[in-house]
Parts: structure tokens; C-alpha cells; sequence
């Protein structure tokens, strides 16, 4: 598969704006189970927090690469009414709004409190909302079947949930914290929803299943996250593996992206 084919500024924006939305998510679930005892502390979680938004913001930005004149994206929202990448634009202009909000909520009060917790959840379940948006761009291809398929809606969603979770299961190990089973079961919960993905889209022609681009993802994206979480840490891991093991899962869900791009793009003409 020829590297134009795989559409690389939407692999990028699509792969991290989910990956910022599932951290938001998991972390204010974290801040909320976990005891007194284990709560991130004031300058852990202001690292946390930056960290998620600089990925949210960064991955939203990437989609201007996609644009032939990136300084008339705001034409982008001129068809609102009838189109289905326009509401996309519209979506994530107000998710970055809320997820900036809730960060300042945070950076400026970094404890567990009402404020925190309504931003986070708004900015989880909103993104999630948001990402169901962005399958839609994709799903109302009805003459591309690879694209026309709840696996779409499903792989989109796992991107999210599997390393939302995973970065704040890592950032917590990082602490020498324990992780809840709410963490736990979270990655474990976004890993079947990308191997799911995977199995429908792997029923269809053209799906490329053998390609080593499907391989990748599953060792790094559906492997990793579960040997993580399931391995009992009696020591605190160093922040250079924690980074690794990160940017490893990060890697197998740009692959999967990379494929779910190039499989259609690779037909040209395509509309």
C-alpha cells in the first residue's frame, strides 16, 4: 500500500482527537473511584491534564493537513445543514472549547470536586459523541462497504476507550499507584472493541487482512494493553519504558488507521 494512500493528517487527527477524548474520560473516572489514599497528586494531575490536552488540541489540528487551503477551513461549516463534515468541524470547535475549560478547571484547582467532575464528564461523553460524528463522515459512504459498516462506529470508539485508558493506567503506574479495576476493565473493554472491528471488517473483500499493517495493531494495540494491566508491578516501571510502551500502543492504532484508510483510497477513483 503506497504511504499517499493512507490520508496521514486524517490517521493522525482522527487517532489522537479519540485518544484525548478517552483520556478525559479515564481520568475523571480514575479521580473518582479511586480512595483518598490514591488520588493524583496537585502537580501529578496538572501533568495529566496538560498532557491529555496538548494531545486533544494537537490531534484536532492535525485535520487541517488533510485541507487543499487550510485558511479557508472556516467554509468548513457553510453546510451544516445537509453535511455530515461540517458537523464534524462545527463538533470538535466546541469539544476543544469544553476540554480547554475543563483543564483550566483542573490546572487552577487540581483537586476531585464538582466543577472538575461535570467538565470531565461533558468533555468524555461529548467526545464520544463527537467521535460518533466523525464515523458517520465515513459509515454514509454506502459504495464502500469497508467504510459502510458498524465497524466504523465500533473501531472509532475502541481507538478511544483503549488508549484513553491505557495512558492513564500508565500515568498512574508512573506514580506507584495501583490501578482500580475500573481502569482495568476500561482498556480491557477498548481492546475488544478494536479486535471486534477488526473480525466484522476482516468478513468484507478488500480488507487486506493480511497485511502487516492489521498484524501491528494487533500486537501493539490489542496484546500490550491486556499484558499491561494484567502484570502485577512491584516496582515502579521507569518513565522511558512507560513512554515506549505508550507510543507502542499509540503505533498499532495508526497502523489500524493507516489500513482503515488505505483499503479504500488504494481503489482510486473512489466517488
Amino acid at each position: 500500500m503506497d504511504i499517499k494512500h493512507m490520508e496521514l493528517p486524517l490517521v493522525f487527527f482522527t487517532v489522537m482527537s479519540q485518544w484525548g477524548v478517552g483520556a478525559v474520560l479515564a481520568l475523571t473516572i480514575y479521580q473518582l473511584k479511586a480512595s483518598q489514599k490514591y488520588l493524583l497528586s496537585g502537580s501529578a494531575l496538572r501533568r495529566a491534564v496538560l498532557l491529555i490536552w496538548l494531545i486533544e488540541v494537537v490531534g484536532s489540528t492535525m485535520s487541517m493537513g488533510h485541507l487543499g487551503v487550510p485558511l479557508e477551513a472556516y467554509r468548513s461549516v457553510l453546510g451544516l445543514g445537509h453535511s455530515w463534515l461540517s458537523r464534524e468541524a462545527v463538533t470538535f470547535v466546541l469539544l476543544n472549547g469544553i476540554v480547554t475549560l475543563w483543564a483550566l478547571s483542573c490546572w487552577l484547582q487540581p483537586t476531585v470536586n464538582t466543577r472538575n467532575t461535570i467538565l470531565g464528564w461533558l468533555s468524555g461523553v461529548g467526545g464520544l459523541a463527537a467521535i460518533l460524528v466523525t464515523a458517520q463522515v465515513y459509515y454514509q459512504m454506502v459504495a464502500h462497504p469497508l467504510w459502510h459498516t458498524p465497524a466504523t462506529q465500533i473501531a472509532f470508539l475502541g481507538s478511544a476507550i483503549v488508549l484513553g485508558f491505557s495512558l492513564v493506567a500508565l500515568f498512574v503506574i508512573s506514580q506507584g499507584k495501583p490501578l482500580p479495576s475500573t481502569i482495568k476493565v476500561g482498556v480491557l473493554i477498548g481492546v475488544a472493541l478494536v479486535l471486534i472491528a477488526q473480525v466484522i471488517r476482516l468478513q468484507l473483500p478488500a480488507s487486506q487482512g493480511g497485511s502487516y499493517f492489521l498484524w501491528w495493531q494487533v500486537v501493539m494495540s490489542m496484546l500490550l494493553p491486556c499484558i499491561m494491566v494484567m502484570k502485577a508491578y512491584k516496582e515502579r516501571p521507569s518513565v522511558v519504558l512507560i513512554v515506549l510502551i505508550m507510543l507502542a500502543m499509540f503505533s498499532g492504532e495508526l497502523a489500524g488507521r493507516a489500513l482503515f484508510y488505505g483499503a479504500v483510497m488504494i481503489q482510486a477513483p473512489w466517488f
